[in-house]
């Protein structure tokens, strides 16, 4: 009988760099991933990129990313991952009206699954006046 195996999983370089807080760097790292692999999970790493340039405080830059990340078949499909979009979008565009809209939409259906997009909107909402960097990892009760 085989030992079952265990998959572990390797953090990619600009994850690493971007967890020191050197976004600068984890961007172009990335960006040369992207031009590595072509078309390959191309919207995830733009929403991972969206991110970088959102957590380097450049929300313009990173709503653009974002919204390069969601296919049209995402948002019409998947109605939850589309609130968590909309809400991190309205974080970067500065629009507290509209995150606490889609934050009480996601919280209002929340499974499982989304539980940590959910915390995620709620943190962002919570701490709508911190940067997006510091509102996103802020740790609530």
């Amino acid at each position: 009988m085989s030992e079952p195996s265990c998959k572990v999983r390797v953090m990619q370089k600009w994850e690493l760099l971007s967890q020191e807080g050197k976004f600068d760097e984890a961007i172009i790292e990335l960006n040369r991933h992207i031009d590595s692999t072509g078309n390959k999970s191309k919207h995830q790493n733009y929403w991972h990129l969206g991110q970088l340039y959102a957590f380097n405080n450049d929300y313009d830059t990173a709503v653009q990313y974002m919204k390069k990340s969601t296919s049209i078949f995402d948002l019409m499909f998947d109605k939850y991952w589309r609130l968590y979009y909309k809400g991190t979008i309205a974080f970067l565009q500065r629009d507290k009206e509209k995150l606490q809209k889609y934050y009480l939409k996601l919280l209002q259906h929340n499974s499982a699954y989304y539980e940590r997009n959910t915390k995620t909107l709620e943190s962002l909402y919570l701490n709508f006046d911190e940067q997006y960097f510091d509102a996103y990892f802020f740790k609530s009760h």
